[in-house]
């Protein structure tokens, strides 16, 4: 059905398409896991091989899309102080997510992603006047609750019942 711009909008593909991210995001999530606990290779080295991969995509999108651009200015114009700090803290941060997942674990990593997300949001209300909806709330309530539930420890009811006699 079109919405008020004109475009024909289809929520059952947008579900699909949400629903398919999230799990290969999950068997990703996993499958990173065991490769990091799975070898005695440094966190450094497998980023480096990994970046291996990523980088020539990264390259090839760029020749794709912005070739006229980068050959006409270079690759790096327009970078300045923030777009480096942007991508110090994304280096950082891809190093601290490899770090976490080699010694906790993936889902660990998942709730500490959700809580960052939200405390960002509510430093951006004071930060940035960021106005709260219903919906945030009730988002992020359920953060705090799954983080809660995932770190409680098991009632000795529950674990006598889930061993096989």
């Amino acid at each position: 059905a079109p919405n008020p711009s004109g475009h024909v909008q289809r929520p059952m593909v947008g579900f699909l398409a949400i629903a398919a991210a999230c799990c290969l995001s999950g068997f990703a999530g996993v499958y990173f896991e065991k490769i990091l606990k799975g070898s005695d290779v440094s966190v450094w080295m497998r980023n480096v091989q990994l970046s291996t991969f990523a980088v020539p995509f990264g390259l090839l999108t760029t020749l794709v899309s912005d070739y006229e651009e980068v050959h006409t200015r270079g690759f790096f114009h327009g970078y300045n102080a923030l777009i480096w700090t942007v991508i110090l803290l994304q280096a950082l941060g891809g190093l601290l997510v490899a770090v976490v997942v080699k010694y906790a674990d993936n889902i660990l990593k998942g709730f500490a992603t959700s809580l960052a997300i939200v405390l960002s949001c509510v430093v951006s209300v004071y930060a940035f006047e960021f106005q709260l909806t219903g919906k945030f709330v009730v988002g992020a309530g359920l953060v705090m609750a799954s983080i809660f539930l995932y770190s409680k420890p098991p009632s000795p009811t529950a674990s006598f019942h889930s061993r096989r006699v």
